[in-house]
């Protein structure tokens, strides 16, 4: 019994010890986590990526609308998110999952601590393919609870598509039947906003919902930014930097 116990300690230490360690890395490129890290980014809750990686990511923390209905946007589309995007999801680099929103956990949790966060929705196709569904992944530890309404007829890919073409995604996403409404507010969540049609469409598919429905999104497409700020809907600091 006494061997058992002290293997049982010696792995239960090892394990610990390991995450420890791992924690230590930037989940990305695997060096030290404190690599060109600023005074601010030590503070910052649950990081898994470097100084060196989080400066090549455009920070925007601003709020737009699409119609009446307020949009939160993190981060800007570029080459090194887009890239980190295909590695976790066409990749399977499920170990990146943390990097997108968990560094907003805390404030997002509290922000919209009375809302209900719905998911926008992946092929069957895709979600076979992949083994998981990427946005719910990444917010598997947010306290909230999450609905999914939606599916998609077919595997339309919204950056694929013409301008012209996006405007039909209402014809791609369908609401599940039987779905019951949540008696509460909703955010909409997705990792990318291109034109800002998924969102509306789903939103539109929500119209008798009667409490204030509201999106998150991780990043916009430069030129949906651009249109939105010549618009005069740009406003910032939806998010604090933690």
């Amino acid at each position: 019994m006494r061997k058992e116990n002290k293997r049982h300690r010696t792995v239960c230490f090892c394990h610990s010890e390991n995450e420890r360690n791992r924690m230590k890395y930037c989940l990305l490129c695997h060096k030290e986590l404190d690599y060109k890290q600023n005074f601010f980014q030590y503070f910052q809750e649950s990081e898994a990526l470097c100084g060196g990686c989080k400066e090549q990511l455009k920070f925007l923390n601003v709020k737009t609308k699409l119609e009446d209905m307020p949009l939160h946007i993190l981060y800007e589309y570029n080459d090194f998110l887009e890239s980190m995007l295909f590695q976790y999801k066409e990749g399977r680099d499920i170990a990146l999952a943390n990097v997108f929103f968990q560094p907003f956990l805390t404030k997002l949790s509290s922000k919209f601590r009375h809302h209900v966060i719905v998911l926008m929705p992946s092929s069957k196709e895709k979600m076979l393919e992949r083994g998981f569904l990427p946005v719910r992944e990444m917010l598997k530890n947010c306290p909230l609870a999450i609905w999914e309404p939606f599916y998609k007829v077919n595997n339309t890919k919204q950056s694929m598509q013409s301008f012209e073409n996006r405007q039909f995604i209402s014809q791609v996403i369908k609401r599940k039947e039987n779905e019951t409404l949540p008696g509460r507010k909703l955010l909409l969540v997705d990792d990318v906003c291109t034109s800002g049609s998924t969102l509306l469409s789903a939103y539109h598919l929500l119209k008798e919902h009667k409490l204030k429905v509201e999106a998150l999104v991780l990043c916009a497409h430069p030129l949906f930014v651009e249109s939105c700020d010549e618009k005069g809907l740009l406003r910032k600091g939806s998010f604090s930097i933690l």
